[in-house]
C-alpha cells in the first residue's frame, strides 16, 4: 500500500472528526436534548391537565345541582323500589289503580322479567275495556310517573263483530319501564 498524500490524510482526519462528532451527538447530546424536549412536552401536558382539572373543580357546584335535580325527578323516568320483584309489583299495582279509576277489568297481569333488558321491568296485561278507556289508559301510562314504554299492543274486537254493535274489546299490552333501587345518600 502506498502512503497517503497530505490531502488524503486531511480528508481522512475530517471524516474521522465528523464521525466522532456524530457519534458524540448520538451517544451524549441526542438523548440529553431529547430528554429536555420530552420533559417540556410533559410539563405542557401537565399544565393543560391542571387547567382542565381546575375547570372541572370549578363546575362541581353546577354538577351537584344537576345531580340533585336528576335525583329529584328520578321517579319520573324509572320505578324506584328496593328490589326488582317489588318494582314489578309496583307496575302491576299501577295498572290495577288505572283500571279502578277508568272502570275496566284487568283479566291478568303477567311478569315477563325473563324478556326484560337489564335494568328494566316488563309485564304483560290482558284487559277488557272500551276504546275510550283504552285511549285514557294509554294516555295515563304515557304521562304519569314513571314513564312506560308500550312494547306490544294487540286489540281484539271479536264481540263487536259477532253482535254487530259496539262492545268491550280485549287488549293485550306488554309494558316496559326502567327501575332503580332505593339507595341511601352517601
Amino acid at each position: 500500500m502506498k502512503p497517503m498524500t497530505l490531502r488524503e490524510r486531511r480528508l481522512v482526519a475530517i471524516g474521522l472528526l465528523v464521525l466522532a462528532v456524530g457519534a458524540a451527538y448520538l451517544v451524549i447530546l441526542g438523548p440529553l436534548v431529547g430528554g429536555f424536549i420530552d420533559r417540556a412536552a410533559q410539563k405542557r401536558d401537565l399544565r393543560e391537565s391542571y387547567k382542565r382539572d381546575e375547570r372541572l373543580v370549578a363546575s362541581l357546584p353546577a354538577l351537584r345541582a344537576a345531580a340533585e335535580a336528576q335525583r329529584a325527578t328520578a321517579s319520573r323516568f324509572a320505578v324506584v323500589a328496593p328490589s326488582e320483584a317489588l318494582a314489578v309489583e309496583a307496575l302491576k299495582e299501577r295498572l290495577q289503580r288505572i283500571s279502578t279509576d277508568e272502570g275496566f277489568a284487568v283479566r291478568a297481569v303477567t311478569d315477563m322479567q325473563a324478556d326484560a333488558p337489564q335494568g328494566a321491568i316488563k309485564v304483560r296485561a290482558d284487559l277488557t275495556l272500551t276504546l275510550t278507556q283504552l285511549y285514557e289508559t294509554l294516555h295515563r301510562l304515557q304521562n304519569e310517573d314513571a314513564y312506560v314504554v308500550v312494547d306490544y299492543i294487540s286489540i281484539s274486537a271479536d264481540r263487536s263483530l259477532a253482535t254487530g254493535r259496539l262492545a268491550p274489546i280485549d287488549v293485550r299490552l306488554e309494558l316496559q319501564t326502567p327501575w332503580r333501587t332505593i339507595r341511601g345518600r352517601s
